[in-house]
């Protein structure tokens, strides 16, 4: 016999309206803050609908980021249980090392050959489950930007650059993207970012609309135009990593 599930988060129903969005954060904090831990296998989708007073979809689409995010594993027929949880954020104002410096540089460069094919394939493609997740992805970078939320916009990039990647509907890329992204969560990325990115809220919210370019491209199945928009993204974030002043500030 198979040992009774640890007993739950008490979750808060979700208010009016961003339904998927009070979903995702709540989740997400009762992972990050250890309310479940790695291997905790979640209620099925209709107790988790019940509990926030939600429909079914809204769930649905929460664990389907979250497991982009590499914080869940959905096991079709098992249920879906708490894959991983990421350490805590280093917010000591540490000076970047040169050596970190240099390893974001080949770092940013492999992001950058990648999305542009990710692009154009997710255009051609646009998996309906990969362009939820892209568009819930691009409604968490606004509501952070708005918020001035640098933590919060942090999560939502992560879960935009994954968003794409599965937007191809093709698996392998989803590993490859969930793979060239994780050293995006460590501390020495971290930073980097503070060394070379100025996190406030003017920056951020000016951070938006290139991401917003690159989901519209992908939604109008605009291959050429999403590529575009990868180029412009990527520009702003190699920019400040050699010394140059970039079109507009971007984040990581």
């Amino acid at each position: 016999m198979s040992p009774p599930d640890p007993p739950m988060p008490a979750f808060q129903p979700a208010p009016a309206g961003r339904k998927v969005d009070h979903v995702l954060q709540e989740l997400r904090q009762a992972i990050t803050s250890g309310g479940l831990a790695p291997g905790d296998r979640l209620p099925p989708e209709r107790d988790l609908a019940a509990q926030f007073g939600v429909g079914r979809s809204s769930v649905r689409e929460a664990l389907s980021v979250l497991q982009m995010s590499g914080l869940l594993d959905v096991r079709h027929g098992q249920g879906t249980y708490v894959l991983h949880v990421p350490p805590p954020a280093d917010l000591a104002p540490d000076a970047a090392t040169p050596n970190e410096q240099l390893d974001f540089l080949p770092l940013t460069e492999a992001r950058y050959a990648f999305e542009l094919g990710v692009a154009r394939l997710a255009a051609d493609r646009r998996d309906p489950a990969g362009l939820s997740a892209l568009r819930h992805a691009v409604t968490a970078l606004r509501a952070s930007a708005v918020q001035g939320d640098a933590a919060g916009f942090e999560r939502a990039n992560l879960d935009f650059h994954l968003a794409l990647a599965a937007t191809t509907g093709n698996a392998a890329l989803n590993a490859v993207a969930a793979q060239l992204h994780a050293p995006l969560a460590s501390q020495g990325a971290r930073r980097v970012r503070r060394a070379f990115y100025d996190v406030t809220p003017a920056r951020i919210v000016g951070a938006v609309p290139l991401h917003e370019a690159v989901a519209d491209a992908v939604t109008a199945a605009q291959p050429e135009a999403a590529m575009r928009a990868v180029m412009a993204h990527y520009a702003n974030v190699a920019a400040p990593l050699l010394g140059e002043d970039p079109p507009q500030r971007e984040d990581t």
